[in-house]
């Protein structure tokens, strides 16, 4: 069953939240040594913070994990946002299907229903196994 006029605008509302709070967490992260400017924003140097090597090492790479997953998060988000634009919201991009409101409301920015999102995951761990 399709979302209502205004299940979409709550939706919409909760997308664009979230991409401002996810937005502002890289921002934060990126600025958080004092640069103002885009053209200077970059991870702290984490050999300030301490004079052990592994733990400014260790440091770093959480620092790059969070930007990662941030990244990868308004990626979705930015999706969402476009598939509300173009009236495709709701709609799974596999199978056209109707997305569950319970999935939606859970996770705004699904992509899929949870049956193609169950097998889009098993075909991804396949494909790290053949691989890996």
């Amino acid at each position: 069953m399709p979302l209502t006029p205004s299940e979409l605008q709550d939706l919409h509302a909760r997308l664009r939240a979230l991409r401002e709070q996810v937005g502002g967490a890289v921002s934060d992260r990126l600025h958080r040594h004092g640069f103002d400017s885009h053209e200077d924003a970059a991870l702290p140097n984490r050999r300030l913070d301490t004079d052990d090597d592994a733990a400014a090492e260790a440091a770093t790479s959480l620092d790059i994990v969070h930007v990662a997953r941030d990244a990868e998060e308004l990626k979705l988000l930015d999706a969402a946002l476009a598939r509300v634009a173009d009236g495709d919201y709701g709609a799974c991009i596999d199978c056209g299907e109707d997305i569950a409101r319970a999935r939606l409301l859970a996770n705004p920015a699904a992509a899929r229903c949870t049956e193609c999102q169950e097998r889009s995951e098993r075909a991804a761990l396949v494909a790290r196994r053949t691989r890996g």
